[in-house]
């Protein structure tokens, strides 16, 4: 038996999902100290925080007994995800949410609420405007966004492939994460990359062409343009980009 094996095969799938302990936290109702303990196997963890660990990860009851039980917990946990995913059902990307009943997408339901609320409330805590930590506090959120507009997302594709009814309430979700991060983009009307997404508006070119007369990929464009975030080197092609266009 062995704890320190059951929290890393929870860990190894947390981390293949690209979700952090706060993402996962959002998602089960548990503190991150609390996963923090359960991953590391530092404390027997109690009941309920095990049954919130194992709806937030869409795992079947008791797959956490199960694991502290196997003598290789991380191939347990994989027998556990196929057995799952036996049913035949349209193939979709890996970092996708795996669940195996309608009613399980209730859960990724309530982590798009988990995440709306507490983009709220960090908003809420905005430092004044004129405040050093002003643009870089409303960078972060937006980087927050962006991670919870993700795992919506592929929430919102399983529950379509599940043919779930909270499909269409996980659209609403997205479209309220999506309209967080547009609104505070437009909190930095001075910040560089809200004048570059506005300038890339005006000048009507497409996306690629945009990308490519500032030798940045497409993916790079996209954080430009959402995250505010601005590769290594790429500030002065941009810079002129804007002056182009003003």
């Amino acid at each position: 038996m062995s704890r320190e094996a059951a929290g890393a095969a929870i860990r190894a799938l947390r981390e293949s999902r690209d979700w952090s302990l706060a993402d996962l936290a959002a998602a089960t109702g548990v503190s991150i100290m609390g996963l923090s303990f359960l991953e590391r196997g530092a404390r027997k963890p109690h009941k309920g925080t095990v049954q919130k660990i194992e709806n937030g990860l869409g795992l079947p009851p008791g797959t956490y007994t199960r694991l502290v039980m196997a003598d290789d917990a991380e191939a347990e946990l994989a027998q556990l995800l196929a057995t799952a995913v036996a049913e035949p059902a349209p193939s979709r990307p890996s970092t996708d949410i795996v669940v195996s009943r309608h009613s399980d997408t209730e859960v990724l339901e309530a982590h798009a609420e988990a995440h709306l609320e507490s983009l709220n409330s960090l908003i809420a805590r905005l430092p004044a405007e004129t405040s050093n930590e002003y643009e870089t506090y409303i960078l972060s959120v937006i980087a927050q966004c962006v991670k919870a507009e993700m795992l919506a997302a592929n929430s919102w594709r399983v529950a379509v492939n599940a043919g779930a009814e909270s499909a269409e309430r996980l659209m609403t979700h997205l479209k309220s994460l999506e309209a967080i991060r547009t609104g505070l983009l437009q909190r930095m009307p001075g910040a560089i990359a809200t004048r570059f997404d506005q300038a890339c508006t005006r000048s009507g070119l497409p996306e690629s062409v945009i990308a490519a007369l500032l030798g940045v990929s497409a993916e790079q464009m996209w954080d430009i343009r959402n995250r505010g975030v601005i590769p290594p080197g790429a500030l002065p092609r941009v810079r002129a980009f804007v002056e182009g266009q003003s």
